[in-house]
């Protein structure tokens, strides 16, 4: 058993929403095929990826995330606990946010060649494909269509490069890849390489493999818009755990987060008298704030 896998030119958009509706209200999770992505854009964000994490850690640190006030960059293995109750994830990642939004650090392109162009490519390919699966949110919660854009003018997105060093053979008590954690936004969208290791937590507790589908995009939601469906859709608990000594891991994680000045309530179709609103109103941006407060260790 695994999360629901859905091709997106398999059938109207009307079942798509169904289905998609029965999943998130069921796991949180998805995967989709047929989203239109072309691979080779896929392809050349992973090379990038793996270019920029293969550099000598000196030069990686040069664009360090708290180097720049905008919170983008790199962070080293360590600088993360997305589970509070464990030690640091092992995990390095980089950072980039909307251009429009304030500037990113991008490593020089003497080292890193091409890495600019190839996550320019990816993160718009990501943004239509998050366009596009925000749409069938709305036809699942009975919404008109458009709902959404007044939330998501100047959308906070973020594209996080993930890699996983080989894990070693000894590791600090409960030290895992990535901590226990629901994510925050609106909906994620990621890519994974064949390595496994995410894992996603069942209503009843139980760890659920998400096993990696060649071309598919893993689609969750985030805490954003389990408030707005008031606990209709789950923004579930996932981590991701080593399945073995010596093997990487890698992967690229689109967060679509909405504008930091929208205000997030119980959508009028999601309650009723036996649903009542369980959720105050609150600003995307604030929300998102206090959580990378809370998750950074150093």
């Amino acid at each position: 058993m695994s999360i629901l896998l859905l091709d997106l030119d398999s059938a109207p958009p009307a079942e798509l929403a169904r289905r998609l509706d029965e999943a998130l209200r069921a796991d949180g999770f998805v995967a989709v095929t047929g989203h239109g992505v072309p691979e080779a854009v896929i392809a050349a964000a992973f090379d990038a990826s793996r270019r920029f994490f293969a550099l000598a850690e000196a030069d990686k640190r040069r664009w360090h995330i708290d180097h720049w006030p905008l919170q983008r960059g790199f962070d080293p293995v360590g600088w993360q606990a997305l589970d509070p109750n464990r030690p640091a994830d092992l995990k390095e990642s980089f950072y980039l946010g909307v251009e429009a939004l304030g500037p990113n650090q991008w490593p020089d392109e003497a080292l890193v060649p091409g890495f600019r162009a190839a996550l320019d490519a990816y993160s718009a390919a990501l943004r239509t494909l998050a366009a596009r699966m925000m749409g069938l949110f709305e036809l699942a919660l009975a919404l008109p269509a458009g709902h959404f854009d007044a939330y998501t003018r100047q959308p906070t997105c973020v594209t996080r490069l993930l890699h996983y060093p080989p894990a070693p053979a000894v590791v600090l008590p409960g030290q895992i890849g990535c901590g226990a954690h629901t994510d925050w936004g609106a909906l994620t969208l990621l890519a994974q390489d064949d390595a496994g290791g995410l894992q996603v937590q069942r209503a009843d507790g139980r760890w659920l493999d998400v096993e990696p589908v060649p071309g598919a995009f893993v689609v969750n939601i985030g805490d954003m818009t389990r408030r707005w469906t008031n606990d209709r859709w789950r923004s579930t608990m996932h981590r991701v755990v080593p399945r073995r000594v010596g093997i990487e891991r890698w992967s690229i994680a689109y967060f679509f987060d909405l504008d930091v000045d929208a205000v997030v309530s119980p959508l009028p179709s999601c309650v009723d008298a036996a649903h009542p609103p369980r959720y105050a109103p609150i600003t995307a941006g604030e929300h998102l704030a206090e959580m990378y407060r809370r998750t950074t260790v150093g």
